[in-house]
C-alpha cells in the first residue's frame, strides 16, 4: 500500500511515548559512558607509547594516607627528580605497605618519565589504578 504525504497512519500515544523513552535512555547511556572514561589516564598512557626515560630521584617525605581504592597501599612518598631539560620537579607516589623500608627520606630512587612529557613520572612498584595497568598491558 502506498501512503501519500499526510495520509500515513498516526502512531498511538503509547507507542510515541515508548519511542521517546527508549531514545532518551539510549542518549543518556551514551553520555554517561563518555563521561565516565578517565581521559587523564588515556592521555598519560598515550604519551607513554613514545617511550620512557630513566632518571634518578630523591625521596623527600614518607607518610601514610588511607585510600579506600587501595587498602593495602597506605604509604605515600614525595620525591623530586630532574628532567632532561634540567628542571627540578616534585611528584608523589603511592606504594604497597611492604615497601616502606625501601623508601626512606634521602634515599635515591629510580624514576621513569615519559619521553617528551617529563611532568608525567612514575616509580617502579607504584600502585596505579587497575584501568591504567590494563591499558598499559593492552598497549604493550
Amino acid at each position: 500500500m502506498v501512503y501519500l504525504s499526510g495520509s500515513t497512519p498516526r502512531r498511538s500515544s503509547l507507542r510515541r511515548l515508548t519511542r521517546i523513552l527508549i531514545g532518551t535512555a539510549a542518549v543518556s547511556l551514551i553520555v554517561w559512558g563518555l563521561a565516565s572514561i578517565p581521559y587523564d589516564i588515556l592521555r598519560a598512557e598515550r604519551s607513554r607509547l613514545f617511550g620512557e626515560e630513566v632518571t634518578s630521584g630523591l625521596v623527600l617525605k614518607l607518610r601514610t594516607d588511607e585510600a579506600p581504592d587501595h587498602p593495602h597501599a597506605r604509604v605515600v612518598i614525595e620525591y623530586t627528580y630532574v628532567d632532561p631539560d634540567g628542571f627540578a620537579r616534585r611528584a608523589e607516589a603511592r606504594l604497597p605497605d611492604s615497601q616502606w623500608r625501601q623508601y626512606r627520606p634521602g634515599k635515591v630512587i629510580k624514576v621513569l618519565l615519559v619521553r617528551g612529557r617529563p611532568d608525567i613520572s612514575r616509580i617502579p612498584g607504584e600502585v596505579e589504578p587497575a584501568f591504567q595497568v590494563w591499558l598499559r598491558n593492552l598497549m604493550d
